[in-house]
Formats: C-alpha cells, sequence, structure tokens
C-alpha cells in the first residue's frame, strides 16, 4: 500500500455507505487497510441515492424483509426515520472503526447519484471502497446443499503503474495471505513475464493464487471471471474503464462483491 513522508498528505482511505444497513460487514473488510505504517484518514461517506429519496417523499412505501419475505408498508415519515437512523448506525461504526484502528476520520451524508458520487470520490481519494447494489448470496448445489463463498481478493490489472498500486492494496486486504489474492489480466495488458512477476508480486516470493488473462474488457466477462474466483473484494485502479459511468453502473448492477478502486 503506498506509504506516506512527512512531506506529504495522510492517506485517503473512503469508504462509501448506503441504505441497506450492511456497514459493519463492509467496514470489517476495510480494517486491514488501516493498519500499516504512516499517516491514514479514513472518510465514510453516507449516500441516500436519488431514487431512495424520491421513494421516501411518496404517501407510503413497501419494505421486502429478505429473510422471511415479507411486505410491510410505511409512510414517508416513518420512512425518514428509519434512514435517518441507519445514518447514524453507519456515523458511529466508522467511529468506532477509526478509533480502533488510530487514525484521524470524518463523515460526510450525501444525496444524489451513486455512479456520480463514486466517480467523483475515486477521482479525489487514493483509495474507495463500495457495495454494489446486489449483495453477494451464498449458492446451493445439489449435491453439497449450502456453500460458503471463497471470500478472494481479486485483483483487475490493466496497466503497470495501476497494477502495482492494486496489488500492494490486495496485500493489505488479504493481510498478506496470498494464497487468498487471485489477478485477473485484462487483454490489453501485454508485460513480460518477469515485469509482471514484479508486479504482482513486489519482488516478493509469494505469489497470488491464480493468475489468468480476462476473455474482454465487457462487464459481462469481469463479472463471470470475479464470480468464477469467489470474490469477497475486486481491487482496480481508478483509471480508464473502470473509472467510466457506464461501467460504474454495470459494476454496482452486475457484482455481489465489495469493489476497491485505487488511485
Amino acid at each position: 500500500m503506498p506509504q506516506t513522508t512527512p512531506e506529504q498528505t495522510a492517506l485517503r482511505v473512503a469508504v462509501i455507505l448506503g441504505s441497506s444497513g450492511s456497514s459493519k460487514n463492509l467496514l470489517d473488510q476495510v480494517m486491514p487497510l488501516l493498519g500499516g505504517d504512516g499517516a491514514i484518514e479514513i472518510k465514510g461517506v453516507f449516500l441516500e441515492e436519488a431514487g431512495i429519496q424520491h421513494a421516501a417523499e411518496l404517501p407510503f412505501v413497501k419494505e421486502l424483509c429478505r429473510v422471511t419475505f415479507n411486505v410491510r408498508e410505511f409512510n414517508s415519515e416513518q420512512f425518514e426515520r428509519a434512514l435517518a437512523l441507519r445514518m447514524r448506525t453507519a456515523r458511529r461504526a466508522i467511529s468506532v472503526l477509526a478509533r480502533h484502528a488510530g487514525v484521524q476520520h470524518s463523515f460526510h451524508n450525501v444525496r444524489g447519484s451513486a455512479v456520480s458520487l463514486v466517480q467523483e470520490t475515486a477521482s479525489q481519494s487514493d483509495i474507495t471502497i463500495f457495495e454494489p447494489a446486489r449483495k453477494a448470496v451464498a449458492t446451493m448445489t445439489p449435491h453439497s446443499g449450502l456453500r460458503r463463498p471463497r471470500q478472494q481478493i481479486v485483483v483487475a490489472i490493466g496497466d503497470e503503474d495501476f497494477g502495482r498500486k492494486a496489488m500492494a492494496v490486495a496485500t493489505h486486504l488479504a493481510e498478506g495471505r496470498m494464497n487468498r489474492v487471485s489477478v485477473l489480466l485484462l487483454p490489453s495488458f501485454a508485460a513480460g513475464d518477469s515485469e509482471l512477476g514484479i508486479i504482482i508480486n513486489g519482488g516478493e516470493q509469494a505469489m497470488p493464487g491464480q493468475v489468468r488473462i480476462i476473455p474482454g474488457y465487457d462487464i459481462s466477462s469481469l463479472a463471470e471471471a470475479v464470480q468464477a474466483e469467489g470474490a469477497a473484494i475486486l481491487v482496480a485502479g481508478a483509471t480508464g474503464v473502470f473509472m467510466q459511468q457506464d461501467t460504474l453502473q454495470a459494476m454496482r448492477e452486475r457484482l455481489h462483491c465489495t469493489v476497491c478502486l485505487v488511485r
């Protein structure tokens, strides 16, 4: 992970928290990033999406329980109270995380487009972490029943500079256990074997558990490859195709894992 010097500002780690109430799981994933050397500042951003705000303005809305699938109806005032409670919970979670890690922190509440927020935050932060709209779910197989995901840290590499940064962050997220790291190379990445070795392991002996080329740039190819690796987190550079609005929108809709963009 990038280190700071006395002349540099703190490493800025932004975490975008939504109204789904899953902040604890997301912050548990962030924790390994906060234990390194150097000054770190974590910025919590609670997002109230434009669509959710519109729903809150309706006379009533309906909530579907993900566990029981029961539907309950409540009015806009109750909706606003529930949203405010989740925001306070997210603020408290960020504060507890920062205090536990011994780092500086801030918290902001933002209303608007999720994609625009991710794009803006990633352009201003060193590391930006967010969850997609779709949550990871356990899969059922005919013979094994309930199967737990492998919880891999998957790194998508499209160029040398951002590839190095993404690998450094992935190593921290995996807490140095490189068997938990899988590397996906974009088709345009044509580094030689020796150069690739330096990028993906930083000159160390440990190598990622898997390195392979994905067949295309489209989000379908990426989503299928990420899912096949059993990803808990996808790490990619905050550049090129990954910073385009249509790609960010597709990642929020198609991926089931946390996304980490590195600048």
